[in-house]
């Protein structure tokens, strides 16, 4: 590891430290300090490709051995997503450069060969007052739901979970009554009443490079691995969302999601309106990749009737669609708050709304639905 490299990795973590985990992963935000002191035990991460050397690859892979081959280690103690319960001490630091230097071949593999995918199933809760607002615009035909970026597929099954939203004193659930229960808070001064509406869902297909089985085991461990360490919730719904999926079997197509989607597309009966969306998937695409999507769907646009509904930070979702930077999104730079935008095309011409601000892992939505002029970034 050369010395520039090493300086990176240590900008790194201490940025994921200060940045990412403080407030939301007390073990994580103190290795990331850890790693961020001693480097060196970081530089399995190297074998990741650039845009992928982040903290939180790095601790799934550390997550996922614990989970497989290295059950028995010291360090599972630390972690509450798989049974532990002691907290911070001072014997983490030691615990952590154990398991690196027993274990440094195999993290260097997962590194170089995998990508972080989340999942969370509550993102589904941002989704569904846009799902309500994409099958209004359809006037009464079924919408066939695209996800880029699927991973397991959790997101397809949204109209399936009972979404519990929150205001005050004010409480409201929608969905089916007995499916995995979603609570989110619902900020600002407005409810999102597109969520009460009907949902018929016609079809189901999710693209993702590397697609995982719900129903296999030892491939949704790496979804589980992504998980922080205190989120048990997390867990718990991400187990009851790999049920879903499992019972209803998703066609899942492996592939580039620009390249992909026509493909799947091509399946989308006539009778029903193409929904393609995604959630925190785009962000992952370079900026010609992303011009490639936009030009895709306005060709698809342009034949037959179709609604994108992006949950993104606005430079990978709103502003590739109007051209400049939402208000709803605040000032540049600030990626934390997601938007949800819809743009549907109606006999070949383009709208774009966005719905709402939204919290990062599903958390809360904010109302604030307005229309734009469709200006694409092609």
């Amino acid at each position: 590891m050369t010395s520039a490299e090493s300086r990176a990795l240590s900008r790194m973590f201490r940025h994921f430290a200060l940045r990412e985990f403080h407030g939301h992963s007390t073990r994580y935000e103190y290795l990331s300090g850890v790693v961020a002191d001693r480097p060196d035990l970081a530089e399995p991460l190297l074998a990741a490709p650039p845009d992928q050397r982040r903290a939180i690859l790095y601790f799934a892979a550390v997550q996922y051995l614990l989970r497989t081959i290295a059950r028995d280690h010291p360090l599972s103690a630390y972690l509450p997503v798989l049974g532990g319960s002691r907290g911070v001490d001072g014997e983490l630091p030691a615990a952590l450069t154990s398991f690196v230097s027993k274990h440094r071949d195999a993290l260097t593999a997962l590194c170089a060969t995998r990508t972080t995918q989340t999942n969370e199933a509550r993102r589904a809760a941002l989704l569904r007052p846009g799902f309500g607002r994409a099958a209004a615009l359809a006037g009464g035909r079924p919408l066939s739901l695209v996800e880029l970026g699927t991973s397991a597929g959790l997101l397809l099954m949204s109209d399936r979970y009972a979404c519990r939203y929150e205001h005050g004193a004010r409480a409201t659930t929608y969905g089916p009554a007995g499916g995995l229960a979603l609570t989110c808070e619902v900020r600002g001064d407005r409810w999102p009443e597109p969520a009460a509406g009907p949902l018929p869902v016609a079809g189901r297909v999710g693209i993702d490079l590397a697609p995982i089985d719900a129903a296999d085991t030892a491939a949704t461990d790496w979804l589980r691995a992504c998980v922080w360490p205190e989120q048990t919730d997390r867990l718990a719904r991400l187990d009851a969302a790999l049920a879903e999926v499992a019972r209803a079997r998703p066609a899942m197509l492996a592939g580039d999601m620009v390249e992909t989607l026509p493909v799947a597309l091509s399946t989308v009966d006539d009778d029903a309106v193409p929904c393609v969306f995604s959630s925190n998937a785009v962000t992952y695409l370079p900026d010609a990749d992303r011009r490639r999507l936009v030009a895709t769907l306005a060709e698809v646009g342009a034949r037959r009737d179709l609604t994108v509904l992006f949950n993104e930070a606005a430079p990978f979702g709103a502003e590739m669609f109007i051209g400049r930077r939402p208000a709803e999104a605040g000032p540049r730079g600030v990626l934390a708050v997601g938007v949800l935008t819809l743009v549907a095309w109606r006999d070949g011409q383009a709208t774009v709304e966005v719905l709402a601000r939204t919290g990062p892992h599903g958390q809360w939505l904010e109302w604030t639905p307005r229309v734009y002029r469709y200006a694409p970034r092609l």
